[in-house]
């Protein structure tokens, strides 16, 4: 057959040549090799025969892999190589049948995309120093400026044996198969007991009655102890997990673990063995703990120093940057469920980070009826925060399940402001009081007059530290006894973002100074009579349906300031009134003691149902009725009301059987919690993880390692507490 060079040129691509083997091909490359191989087995065969598509591509392919090989990059696997090369070769072959015609603005565009890489890495990361990909995927850190290179500019080539890389692999290969040499070498182990030592004391045992020589280890003796090697099982993921809760690095854990192993055996394990575990369990831990449904989404967030790996000149630094970090929560199970990094903090940026978190972990949000936060502007704008964005975005409402734990500290802040004064710096204030604070609890406790007032009953074995000092304090206080034990605890560090130790460290002012000020009494008489018993009456009953009686023990307590007082206190109030909101009362009444509001509140629901909306309603703070006699009086139920989104998939005939009956049943979410403490948590653990961990996934992977080890070992006092 005649071989002349128009014959062996393609409308395409122009010349055709084989692959080359110091570069890695794009896919002009691939597609000139195919065509180059196609020519080359036609001009072989003595017939005019066109050779099959699957002939060249098992040529084509293996030279493809060979290359890439030689680059010391992974690939993926050959069948996913082939199913690459047919896709384009179609594209290629729809397009020929058009060519005369084809447009040359379309056709440069065209080649000029087959310029780019025929990518077959196994990795396909953006950022190879964040890479997240298993080991056998991962690309060699001496290639990733060869794979930057060639994804981009393709200015590099693939050079000769490199033979300094060449002796490192082959001292690994040597050191690991001295390993396996040793292992293999080793003697037969056989644990016996200390009865059979006893029962077979008469009887003599020599090595030449036995084929392998017997090691025995008992309590009482060790025989050939020197030359016994006995491998013990390391629970790695329990010694990782506990490592991580307790933040410790891999080079003390590891350290902390040898001695142990080696007080009992000749086992010693690296801190490079001991970070691979660590890696290895987060990463089980992270994919066992997938959530396909959240019923209600809480979040909150802060900047935090967030730890980061950056390469300048080919060396790799580790440096800290300030970065925004919101946390996610599942409820009503209080599960982690990961972070955002948006790039701003706007309600918009925030709102659209959310929705691609859940996308991104396939979680769907048809089941999403409740989201709670705290009462920020952009959380809770009326028109543009996030909750209004995401309602927008799923185009139904949500239950709204704003922080009363804020919304108890609120009236309490602006009071303070008031009368002592605004702080005048991060650490300092500005008034008297608040100077005095910072060493309130090295003052001796004087005689001081005692505050009544009515705290619930609550188990403080659950609760803070912080939280149990302040209970005690505010039972000193009422009864006028301060006991010894208390006198000697810290109230709690000095923070402008801690109310709850500022409170602690106001009523340790207090019960310090023998004539105190008008302005202290105030603050004490304020923080034991309403500060106080709202916190733990909401602690007591922390569910979504107890958040308007909750709101109604804050006004009533309140009743009691001078007019000049309330009008500092009353606004705050109505600005953060969110479960006197129709849709939060309705759910209170509901779960009411008298049947008839229960009866009240179904007839309201069903109304409310019947009346099918025709558009989105907006949320809006109700005008609060601060001389309401009971909570249910809060609002004016001549405005419109709409039903509690939690309530949506209830039936008529299952809300009519629970009113009857008053029991949960399909009620079961009612049991939200009406505060964030538990995304709180989850903040703090995002800000350990950020100073501790560089790469994201690891972050997760080590918030969740922390949880779990808590979860099966909630303390650790004594040696009952452990359950391996």
């Amino acid at each position: 057959m005649e071989r002349t060079r128009n014959s062996w040129k393609c409308p395409l691509f122009g010349d055709l040549c084989d692959l080359k083997d110091k570069i890695l091909p794009s896919y002009e490359d691939v597609m000139k090799s195919y065509e180059w191989t196609r020519h080359k087995l036609k001009h072989e065969r003595e017939t005019k025969k066109e050779p099959t598509y699957k002939e060249i591509e098992a040529i084509v392919v293996p030279k493809l892999i060979e290359i890439w090989v030689r680059s010391s990059i992974p690939t993926v696997e050959p069948k996913r190589v082939k199913v690459m090369l047919q896709s384009y070769h179609l594209k290629c072959k729809n397009l020929l049948k058009s060519h005369p015609k084809i447009p040359e603005n379309k056709l440069k565009e065209f080649r000029l995309g087959s310029k780019v890489l025929f990518d077959i890495a196994a990795c396909k990361c953006r950022d190879l120093l964040q890479c997240a990909c298993p080991k056998n995927k991962k690309i060699p850190l001496r290639e990733h400026n060869f794979i930057t290179d060639q994804r981009t500019a393709r200015q590099m080539v693939i050079g000769g044996i490199d033979v300094c890389t060449t002796k490192q692999i082959t001292r690994s290969l040597k050191r690991k198969l001295l390993r396996e040499k040793s292992a293999s070498n080793q003697p037969k182990v056989i644990k016996v007991s200390t009865e059979i030592l006893s029962s077979s004391s008469g009887s003599e045992c020599t090595q030449s009655d036995c084929e392998e020589p017997i090691q025995i280890q008992s309590r009482a003796s060790s025989i050939n102890s020197e030359s016994t090697s006995i491998k013990t099982a390391v629970d790695y993921a329990l010694l990782s997990k506990t490592c991580d809760r307790f933040g410790v690095s891999d080079r003390a854990g590891a350290a902390i673990a040898s001695v142990v192993l080696q007080a009992s055996t000749s086992q010693v394990i690296d801190k490079n063995k001991l970070r691979r575990e660590r890696k290895k369990t987060r990463e089980i831990i992270t994919l066992q703990q997938n959530e396909s449904l959240v019923p209600a989404l809480y979040f909150d967030g802060r900047k935090d120093q967030t730890s980061t790996i950056s390469e300048k000149d080919g060396k790799r630094y580790r440096r800290r940057i300030l970065e925004e970090h919101i946390s996610l929560i599942k409820e009503p199970d209080s599960k982690f469920l990961g972070y955002i990094t948006p790039a701003s903090g706007t309600a918009k940026c925030i709102e659209q980070e959310i929705f691609n978190f859940f996308m991104n972990k396939d979680i769907s949000m048809d089941g999403l009826i409740a989201i709670g936060c705290d009462g920020t502007n952009v959380n809770v704008g009326k028109y543009g925060g996030i909750i209004r964005m995401l309602e927008k975005r799923l185009d139904r409402p949500l239950q709204w399940i704003i922080c009363l734990l804020h919304m108890n500290e609120l009236p309490f802040r602006h009071l303070f402001e008031h009368i002592d004064g605004t702080t005048s710096g991060p650490r300092t204030f500005s008034g008297s009081i608040g100077k005095e604070l910072e060493n309130c609890e090295k003052r001796p406790i004087v005689h001081f007059q005692h505050i009544p007032t009515d705290l619930p009953e609550l188990s403080t074995e659950d609760i803070s530290t912080d939280q149990k000092y302040l209970y005690k304090i505010v039972e000193a206080v009422s009864t006028g006894t301060f006991p010894n034990d208390l006198a000697n605890k810290s109230p709690g560090k000095m923070s402008h973002a801690r109310w709850l130790t500022r409170a602690n460290r106001i009523l340790c002012l207090y019960v310090s100074v023998e004539t105190p000020s008008e302005n202290l009494i105030t603050l004490a008489t304020y923080i034991v009579r309403v500060y106080a018993p709202v916190w733990f009456a909401i602690k007591t009953h922390p569910c979504c349906k107890d958040g308007p009686r909750h709101l109604f023990k804050l006004i009533k307590l309140t009743r009691y300031l001078p007019t000049t007082l309330k009008n500092i206190v009353d606004p705050v109030i109505q600005r953060n009134a969110y479960f006197a909101h129709p849709e939060n009362l309705l759910l209170a009444m509901l779960t009411d003691s008298q049947p008839h509001i229960r009866e009240l509140a179904a007839r309201r629901i069903l109304k409310a149902r019947s009346a099918k909306p025709k558009k989105l309603r907006l949320f809006q703070l109700p005008e609060v009725n601060f001389n309401a006699s009971t909570y249910y009086d809060l609002l004016d139920w001549q405005e419109n009301i709409t039903e509690p989104p939690i309530l949506k998939s209830v039936t008529e005939e299952n809300l009519r059987l629970f009113v009857a009956q008053k029991g949960e049943g399909e009620l079961n979410l009612l049991r939200l919690p009406c505060h964030t403490q538990a995304v709180e948590r989850a903040v703090k653990a995002v800000t350990e993880a950020s100073a501790t961990v560089c790469n994201r996934t690891a972050r997760e992977g080590f918030i969740k390692a922390q949880i779990d080890s808590r979860k099966s070992m909630p303390k650790f006092d004594s040696k009952k507490d452990f359950y391996p």
